[in-house]
């Protein structure tokens, strides 16, 4: 029995009815939900069986979602009798499977690559976009990135204070770090405005950091390994590349790099397919005709154009757009076809279109 893509994400049948972003929205959502419940954080106490379960129906979700979201017209259509390769995800855990499908789970409180033990002050991480060619999402590269970053504080070493600092109680908590605020009957807690929690502050701090212990300095260049198949959406994260925390005490954040594919000529991407304009003369699409298509590789493909072929009338290249990262599956090129008008006509020209609108097939 064939697996139903739309019952595995919850989708109903109205949500079905949905076309182009909107459905994505919902595709994303529904799968969201499920990786949510699936994700390894939420399994604590449970059985082996029991995460072992978990883990299966995330990955059978996670193949629906790929398969409604690149290649959904094949799989609704009968005709074309889709079928199921095999799950391209076996091998691959929660980050990479997320990071696949351009999808971060930072803010649903999970954290993929660790990044200090529990308890140890972690700082804040920093994303920076970062544009790639065409070319580099089929064929890989090798970018090197600038940034800026909080890091230890070379004047003080971190601590904050130099030879003439000390460090003072708070008088405005009394070193408790904590400030209560008496609003009518209602006694709240909440962090010291003045020493931000830590009880004390620094009388004559670091001229440098300010008492921070961290400081923004420009970073030497990061060499950043984009693998074929990573498209727009999708994000690199190098652990460790982030701000230092104050203090420097604890771990640094992480650098994360939105992808965005720039510059893509007359392409249009929509997930791993490529559109690319197939241009034919009006007289060729009635007549029938051959044309050439250029892959995202440099390759040419002869087209053959069907006789009485119509303005935006698509035609599936199967395997000749961009991979799909982590597999050895590609997305395809999908040519539209583009009727092309006479800019202007002769008499003669306008003679001969006249009588052909007499001919039985050409009248309307």
């Amino acid at each position: 029995m064939e697996k139903d893509c739309y019952k595995i994400l919850g989708i109903s049948e109205e949500e079905k009815k949905l076309k182009g972003e909107d459905f994505e929205k919902i595709l994303k959502k529904k799968f969201r939900n499920i990786a949510m419940q699936a994700h390894p954080d939420r399994q604590n106490g449970k059985s082996e069986g029991e995460k072992k379960k978990a883990e299966e129906k995330f990955k059978e979700a996670s193949e629906a979602y790929d398969t409604l979201l690149n290649h959904r017209e094949e799989y609704d259509n009968p005709s074309k009798k889709f079928t199921y390769s095999g799950s391209p995800f076996d091998d691959m855990g929660f980050a990479d499977i997320f990071s696949r499908f351009g999808m971060d789970m930072g803010g649903f409180g999970f954290d993929f690559n660790g990044g200090g033990s529990k308890g140890e002050a972690r700082g804040s991480s920093i994303r920076i976009n970062l544009g790639i060619s065409l070319e580099d999402a089929y064929k890989g590269a090798v970018k090197k990135i600038k940034y800026k970053r909080l890091e230890i504080c070379e004047n003080c070493n971190g601590s904050g204070m130099v030879e003439n600092s000390k460090r003072k109680t708070c008088k405005t908590c009394g070193g408790s770090g904590t400030y209560f605020n008496i609003n009518s009957f209602i006694k709240m807690a909440q962090t010291c405005p003045t020493c931000g929690g830590q009880g004390q502050f620094i009388e004559n701090p670091c001229p440098k950091c300010n008492g921070h212990g961290i400081r923004q300095k420009t970073t030497d260049e990061v060499e950043v390994k984009i693998d074929k198949g990573v498209i727009s959406g999708m994000y690199i994260t190098l652990q460790g590349m982030g701000n230092f925390p104050p203090k420097g005490n604890g771990v640094p954040g992480d650098l994360i790099i939105n992808i965005e594919i720039v510059n893509t000529g007359k392409y249009e991407i929509i997930g791993n397919n490529v559109i690319v304009p197939i241009e034919v003369n009006v007289l060729d699409a009635i007549l029938g005709c051959e044309a050439e298509l250029d892959t995202v590789d440099g390759k040419h493909l002869t087209v053959k154009i069907p006789r009485g072929t119509t303005d935006g009338y698509k035609m599936k290249f199967k395997g000749y757009g961009i991979p799909v990262y982590g597999t050895n599956n590609s997305g395809d090129i999908i040519g539209v076809i583009k009727v092309v008008m006479p800019k202007k006509l002769n008499n003669k020209e306008i003679k001969l279109i006249n009588e052909l609108k007499e001919q039985d097939d050409f009248k309307f």
